[in-house]
């Protein structure tokens, strides 16, 4: 018995430390995400007159990313306290936050896809890029985002952890629907995106290689650097999701099984909080595309990194029909 007490005054011990570093970044994230976001949607909405497919993309991005950042507080509360909102709160608010999470992934993905078609499918991308097919696919966006999150509302449920009551449980009615919920979660929400994320870059880098003339800016190296970020905050997440998906699949009270869940609670904070940092940190990445991180801030200079992506996006148009040009000629002679 004695032993029992001990080993549980060590798990409340390394939970409570765990809670206290999540909350600390997730403060930070907030303090650095909500005015960057706000920023960024103030700017593009009233500072910029043309705005390209990318631009829009980067709005609806930043209109996810500050409404998953807005509820933080409320999460922040509840790990350090109790979730005291009621179960009805817990699965809205859950709801809403991975709405926005896929619409974020969505976002990114289009960003590349939108890149990929400029280079390698230039004129394509400019019948594409007519407003009203541009707001079609990010009414498709959206829509998908909120059909994938409906799961969330099915089994987000209330629990009382170490006398706390906490939101961040999930009910699932058997193995198979937690199985089938996990997996999903993973495969929408990174393995198909990373998968095409990376199609689209290593068919890029080919053509570039293959062009006589090679546009050089840093709007490509921007959404390159926002791709980078989003594989970092979110690969950890998806690999303590097949972790736990491993542990469903191996003998109940088999040594494995425990090991499985052990490393699954240790992270299971910080993991989520690494998440929550990918929706703060696209302004940074606007800011240092500025080429400076404190006046990267300003509505001015963010709108001159944005109307650099327009640009940017019309010579890439441009220089590919040069060289599918010369390339027929080359091949016509």
């Amino acid at each position: 018995m004695e032993l029992s007490n001990n080993t549980n005054e060590t798990d409340h011990s390394v939970n409570m430390t765990e809670g206290i570093a999540a909350s600390i970044v997730l403060g930070l994230t907030c303090l650095v995400g909500i005015p960057g976001n706000s920023l960024v949607i103030w700017t593009i909405l009233f500072k910029m007159k043309q705005r390209s497919p990318t631009v829009l993309l980067i709005l609806n991005l930043a209109v996810a990313d500050l409404v998953v950042l807005i509820t933080l507080p409320l999460w922040i509360y509840s790990i350090i306290n109790s979730w005291v909102f009621g179960e009805t709160s817990c699965k809205v608010m859950g709801y809403l936050i991975y709405c926005n999470l896929y619409s974020s992934v969505f976002f990114i993905t289009l960003m590349s896809i939108d890149r990929f078609m400029a280079v390698i499918y230039p004129f394509a991308s400019q019948r594409w890029r007519k407003k009203d097919s541009v707001c079609k696919v990010v009414a498709i966006v959206w829509l998908l985002a909120f059909l994938f999150a409906i799961p969330i509302i099915l089994v987000k449920n209330v629990q009382i952890i170490d006398d706390q009551t906490q939101c961040s449980y999930r009910e699932y009615d058997s193995n198979a629907q937690q199985i089938t919920c996990l997996a999903l979660e993973t495969l929408v929400g990174f393995v198909i995106p990373f998968s095409v994320l990376t199609i689209c870059y290593v068919s890029i880098a080919r053509r570039v290689d293959q062009m006589t003339f090679k546009s050089k800016n840093r709007s490509e190296m921007l959404i390159v650097s926002i791709v980078i970020a989003f594989v970092i905050c979110w690969l950890p997440y998806h690999v303590f999701n097949l972790i736990e998906l491993a542990s469903l699949m191996v003998e109940s009270d088999s040594d494995a099984l425990k090991t499985l869940e052990n490393i699954s609670e240790v992270g299971s904070y910080i993991v989520g909080a690494l998440a929550f940092i990918s929706s703060s940190i696209n302004p940074l990445l606007y800011a240092f595309a500025a080429r400076n991180l404190w006046t990267g801030f300003r509505s001015s200079v963010l709108v001159k990194v944005f109307e650099q992506m327009v640009q940017s996006t019309k010579d890439e148009c441009t220089v590919e029909h040069v060289n599918t040009t010369k390339i027929e000629s080359t091949q016509g002679l």
